[in-house]
C-alpha cells in the first residue's frame, strides 16, 4: 500500500508523556505570593480535615510551598499542583469575599496561577 503523498515508510513519532513528577509550569513568586499560598493551603487543608477527605497531595504542596526559596523566583508546578493552587486561592477568595473583605489581590494571583509560564527562562 502506498501513501497518496508519494512517501513510503514515514511514520509520525510519537513523544512519550513524561514523568509527572517533571514541572510542566514555572510560576514566578514573591513573598506576597507565597504567603498567600501557604495561607490558601492551609484553609484548604483544614477544610478536607473538617469534611474527613484529608488529602496528602495537598499538604505535599504546602511543604513544597514552604520549602521553596524566593532565591529561585520561580516555582515548578504540574498541572496537578496547578489544580490544587488554583482550588485553595478560590476557597480563600471565597472566605474573603463572605467576610465582606476586598479580594483583589487573591484575584490577581489565581489569573497568575491560570496562566503561568512553560518555561523556566523569561525575561521579567
Amino acid at each position: 500500500m502506498e501513501n497518496p503523498c508519494g512517501m513510503v515508510g514515514v511514520t509520525k513519532k510519537v513523544k512519550e508523556k513524561e514523568d509527572e513528577s517533571m514541572a510542566e509550569y514555572y510560576l514566578k513568586v514573591d513573598n506576597i505570593m507565597k504567603n498567600m499560598f501557604v495561607a490558601a493551603l492551609k484553609d484548604e487543608i483544614q477544610a478536607q480535615r473538617e469534611q474527613g477527605t484529608a488529602d496528602s497531595e495537598t499538604e505535599d504542596m504546602l511543604a513544597k510551598v514552604r520549602a521553596y526559596d524566593l532565591k529561585e523566583k520561580r516555582l515548578p508546578i504540574t498541572t496537578g499542583e496547578q489544580r490544587q493552587l488554583r482550588n485553595a486561592l478560590n476557597r480563600l477568595r471565597n472566605k474573603y469575599l463572605a467576610m465582606g473583605r476586598y479580594s483583589d489581590g487573591i484575584d490577581s494571583v489565581i489569573i497568575k496561577v491560570l496562566k503561568p509560564n512553560k518555561s523556566k527562562h523569561f525575561f521579567w
